[in-house]
């Protein structure tokens, strides 16, 4: 052991964690003794976390091919959290822990097996394959099994196949886990396999079916899927639509819009985890239809990708939705604020809005605005005040009263600045009653603006 491995081995033995960490940082990047590395894997056990992340840092990318063999034992610690790290260190080394993996796996018990196996479906080398194939014949294990099925997957391991076409009607639990693994490794041989159990099986696997066709379907997949779609209801319509569009953007097909499309989107907008919803958002894109259209703003603001998939097809109808809209804002949705943003940025684009709706439309949507100037949430009534407002201020002053009284200072400030802007009586009879507001800020605005206008008039 070197003099410089002996006074680095001495501050990382030390009650100093400031000095420990700065050591360790310094010494990141360098060719380190056996003996060091030892610490250093001890290190990531202390209380001190700022020790614990410098001493991981160092290990996940120091290069040293030692240090997967040190960290490898640790996955049989009953400390969760050094398992895990130990785990997250190793999956961070990637390709030049899968040695040492491999290596281990004789060792360890079915905890052991699985964590590892885990690992090494993660990282994704197809230099594991023979060995969790090993472990995959000779282990009983359901866990361990399963662990081994999905790393299958991960590293498409096409030799798994045959075992996989076998197991499968060995045990109804690894069902769904075996389509979705044939599903990853894709080949033609797992697409007629798993399209051939379709009619065979119960919901839960059909949908794994389903998700993984639209992983490795053909042509011929996709007419499958559009001819099944017509016989299927409730959940099990998600995933047909998610690989229905797979398929599409995949190999440029066009999907036939008909009435069982229409509900299958709108189902899915309506009842389906946002994974799904965001789909269904595409083919909203899609589908110029004004039902769907409409029904896509009860999801609006659940999702930041969602709605910036939503928003283009929303500015493009901004006729139809600012016309159809007062009925979901009557409702007063969860996602009113956003609802009434989106309406202001669709008023913002269209200065003509009161061209083109027809005096019932317009009264309808002013009407629902209106309703929201009483929201208990400041933000709704904020946005309700500005929304009035650009649709057409003669409109907002009508409701001037019911707006003077938002208990909430800053929304009395917005409206201020909203009056500053508009040359009307009525604006300038309530600029007079807040220049009597009791908010010193708010009276002195509104006696600012007043005066100003008074000067304007006398020139």
């Amino acid at each position: 052991m070197t003099n410089d491995d002996t006074k680095i081995l001495e501050i990382l033995n030390s009650s100093d964690s400031d000095l420990k960490i700065d050591t360790l940082f310094n010494i990141q990047s360098e060719s380190l003794s056996e003996e060091v590395l030892i610490k250093i894997v001890q290190l990531i056990s202390e209380d001190d976390k700022g020790v614990v992340n410098a001493a991981a840092n160092l290990l996940s990318f120091n290069g040293s091919p030692q240090i997967p063999y040190l960290l490898v034992p640790l996955v049989t610690s009953e400390t969760i959290s050094l398992r895990n790290l130990a785990g997250e260190i190793l999956l961070k080394i990637g390709d030049g822990a899968i040695t040492a993996m491999i290596q281990f796996l004789p060792k360890g018990n079915n905890d052991d097996l699985k964590f590892i196996i885990d690992l090494l479906g993660l990282i994704a080398n197809p230099q594991a394959n023979h060995a969790i194939l090993d472990v995959f014949y000779k282990n009983e294990n359901e866990n361990v099994l399963l662990a081994c099925i999905e790393a299958f997957g991960n590293l498409k391991c096409t030799e798994a196949l045959s075992h996989l076409f076998v197991i499968y009607e060995q045990n109804e639990l690894f069902k769904p886990t075996i389509i979705e693994a044939i599903g990853k490794i894709g080949s033609k041989e797992g697409l007629d396999f798993i399209i051939k159990k379709y009619h065979e099986e119960e919901e839960l696997t059909k949908f794994s079916i389903v998700e993984s066709l639209g992983l490795i379907g053909n042509e011929e997949t996709f007419f499958f899927l559009l001819s099944e779609l017509s016989n299927t209801s409730g959940a099990l319509t998600w995933p047909f639509l998610g690989s229905i569009y797979a398929l599409k953007e995949k190999f440029n097909f066009d999907i036939p819009f008909d009435e069982r499309m229409k509900n299958s989107i709108l189902e899915t907008l309506f009842d389906a985890d946002i994974k799904y919803k965001k789909v269904a958002a595409y083919l909203v894109m899609i589908f110029n239809d004004p039902d769907i259209i409409l029904a896509a703003l009860n999801v609006f603001g659940q999702d930041f990708e969602l709605d910036e998939t939503l928003k283009p097809k929303f500015i493009e109808n901004s006729k139809l939705i600012l016309s159809k809209v007062h009925s979901t804002i009557n409702q007063m949705p969860k996602n009113l604020l956003p609802l009434l943003n989106l309406l202001r940025e669709l008023v913002e684009e269209d200065h003509h809005i009161n061209e083109e709706l027809s005096p019932l439309e317009l009264r309808n949507l002013t009407d629902s605005i209106s309703n929201c100037f009483k929201h208990p949430d400041e933000e709704v009534r904020q946005v309700a005040i500005d929304l009035i407002f650009a649709i057409d201020p003669k409109m907002g002053l009508l409701f001037i009263d019911i707006i003077l009284d938002d208990d909430n200072m800053w929304n009395r400030l917005r409206l201020l600045d909203i009056l500053e802007m508009v040359q009307l009586p009525e604006a300038n009879e309530a600029l007079q009653k807040l220049a009597e507001d009791p908010e010193e800020m708010i009276n002195e605005r509104a006696k600012e603006i007043l005066s100003t206008r008074t000067a304007s008039s006398g020139n």
